[in-house]
């Protein structure tokens, strides 16, 4: 059966941050744009996977370095603090169903974004150094063949770049294993006037009540009840202080690019996670809460990191390097997951506090039309730990988007002919953080 046939100027293949924010900046530049997500519901990580925490996105003196459309995503976050985590200073967090809403109003208000949900992408025609189309299988319905200009992996773990062959790596390169993966959950009906600090919309109010609630944890491990490595328990707040989102089981040796697998860490992170939250209910505070969900996907950290014509390093990230072809910045810290289980590692940028993400590691080696707009970008292992989290991937996202719709505008047959300087220049008129010098452009 031959595919029906379509074609637009640009085609995203992943609806989690990256992609919705690569979506809206490329179609507010006037340019056609397809996202095509494999779920039946757009969101991604943010969504489905719910951490509840809004990740660093300031530099050492609270100043912004992600806006554009991550200030539009995260509004509440701009206001509750500069990032300096003091004990009286208000924990930036959003609530998941919030930000699908977000994410499905900003996608709507733009005429040209088509959003195809419930449809894998199962075949990738490319020539020579170009993706030529992919081919889109929906839930229900005849696969279509659709043509593009330039297209955008914005899949967490490459999985566009890899049926497109470009060249990948996976895994920490001493032996190949990943971060832990997680299953998050959300507990309601708490009593907060039991806890030591009832503030828990705080720094410090959140800081003791994971204290008060890893006496619990311990003993549950002390008696054999979870096979649950992690040494402490970590939590954060919802914004409207009645929930806590636990982010707070670890599951090892889970491979993303494999169904079974993923499938089998969410059993375990699942028993996890109910574990966990039966030693929380022996708080007096907990006494009376439940469980309110198990987020339905499986929270995995690191997957295939597409090689760029740039590897970002963990060297470019903690001493804070700057790239004459920046295109997007990022705060968060190298938060190493440890592979086997242990806690999570967190090294602080060094000043002033971010880095310079390159246009070339948003390009994947040896292909003219394929840029990358999700935590796959290239990068090591290490570095991959720091720009995974959305304020990165928004950035990262921003970027991508208006640099497919420059090189659509512009004619371009490769996307190396549009210069950081012009990318830079469309995304400050949008109200992005950028450094280095501008090209003025004039879209028509």
């Amino acid at each position: 059966m031959t595919a029906k046939e379509t074609k637009y100027d640009i085609v995203i293949v992943g609806a989690g941050v990256g992609g919705i924010c690569a979506a809206l900046a490329a179609a507010r530049l006037r340019r056609s744009v397809l996202l095509v997500e494999e779920m039946k519901e757009i969101g991604g990580t943010g969504v489905h996977s719910a951490v509840s925490l809004i990740c660093m996105f300031r530099d050492k003196n609270g100043r912004p370095i992600n806006n554009g459309i991550h200030r539009e995503l995260f509004p509440q976050a701009y206001t509750v603090g500069k990032g300096l985590f003091d004990v009286e200073e208000t924990v930036p967090t959003y609530d998941e169903k919030e930000l699908k809403e977000k994410y499905e109003a900003l996608l709507k208000a733009e005429p040209l974004i088509a959003v195809w949900t419930d449809c894998k992408v199962t075949g990738v025609v490319t020539e020579t150094d170009k993706i030529v189309s992919i081919t889109v299988a929906p839930g229900e319905g005849e696969p279509v063949s659709v043509n593009g200009d330039f297209f955008l992996d914005a899949t967490a773990d490459g999985n566009l770049s890899a049926m497109a062959g470009a060249e990948f790596q996976i895994g920490r390169e001493e032996d190949g294993k990943l971060q832990t993966a997680t299953v998050t959950f959300k507990m309601t009906g708490f009593d907060p006037s039991k806890l030591q600090n009832s503030r828990i919309a705080t720094w410090g109010g959140i800081r003791s009540l994971r204290q008060e609630l890893t006496v619990h944890y311990k003993q549950l491990k002390e008696e054999g009840g979870t096979r649950n490595p992690r040494p402490s328990v970590l939590c954060f707040p919802y914004p409207d202080g009645r929930g806590i989102l636990f982010n707070s089981t670890a599951v090892t040796d889970v491979d993303p690019t494999s169904a079974e697998s993923v499938a089998a860490g969410m059993r375990e992170g699942t028993e996890q996670a109910l574990q966990l939250a039966e030693a929380v209910k022996r708080h007096p505070a907990f006494a009376e809460a439940e469980v309110e969900f198990v987020a339905p996907k499986l929270g995995v950290r690191e997957g295939r990191r597409v090689i760029g014509d740039y590897v970002l390093t963990a060297d470019d990230c903690l001493n804070a390097r700057k790239f004459d072809d920046m295109v997007a910045a990022c705060a968060y810290s190298l938060d190493i997951h440890d592979p086997l289980g242990g806690g999570a590692k967190l090294v602080k940028i060094g000043d002033p506090g971010y880095y310079h993400i390159p246009y070339r590691a948003l390009i994947a080696k040896g292909r003219k039309n394929l840029l990358l707009s999700s935590r796959c970008i290239s990068g090591t292992h290490e570095a991959h730990s720091s720009y995974r989290v959305m304020s990165g991937v928004s950035a990262i996202g921003e970027a991508a988007g208006t640099a497919a719709a420059l090189a659509v505008w512009s004619k371009a047959n490769d996307a190396r002919d549009v210069s950081a300087a012009r990318i830079r220049y469309v995304l400050q008129a949008g109200g992005q953080f950028v450094e280095g010098d501008v090209e003025k452009v004039t879209l028509k």
